[in-house]
């Protein structure tokens, strides 16, 4: 029997494995209450995508969506693979530092999916930094094609 057409887990970047699967939790994280007050019986809160929060949002949109592309081998032609995982390592750098300043800012009645939020993007931060290190390492070839193939 022959395999399927698809993606293959086992040929994925551990940089890619943490970056999408942590993309994807945060992402999930996001829907739920970051901040929650209760007066008596009458509870109010707003999500992660309040506020400076939709920065975040649209930052792990981009990081999942590279990762996507890269894991079922899409051909883009956008720069070279090494500024394309430079670019993905500076945008889950971004998303810690924009986290963060999501909880600075919204810092009363912080809930536990916010706690979560800052584990997730340390998380996302250390895949980013995984992959810039695969970038410098291998040229930029990393889990899958997202060009021609020729590192620069």
């Amino acid at each position: 029997m022959s395999q399927a057409n698809g993606f293959d887990m086992s040929k994925m970047s551990t940089a890619s494995k943490i970056l999408l699967g942590g993309s994807i939790l945060y992402f999930i994280d996001m829907i739920l209450q970051w901040n929650k007050a209760c007066f008596g019986p009458i509870c109010a809160g707003v999500s992660g995508w309040h506020g400076i929060g939709i920065i975040s949002g649209l930052i792990v949109l981009a990081i999942i969506g590279m990762e996507v592309i890269t894991l079922f081998g899409m051909n883009v032609e956008m720069g070279t693979a090494q500024s394309r995982s430079t670019l993905e390592a500076g945008l889950a750098g971004a998303l810690l530092v924009f986290t963060l300043l999501k909880i600075l800012i919204d810092s009363e009645f912080l809930s536990w999916p916010a706690w979560l939020g800052i584990v997730l993007a340390v998380v996302i931060a250390y895949g980013g930094w995984m992959r810039w290190q695969e970038a410098k390492v291998t040229g930029g070839m990393t889990g899958g094609s997202m060009g021609d193939g020729t590192p620069s």
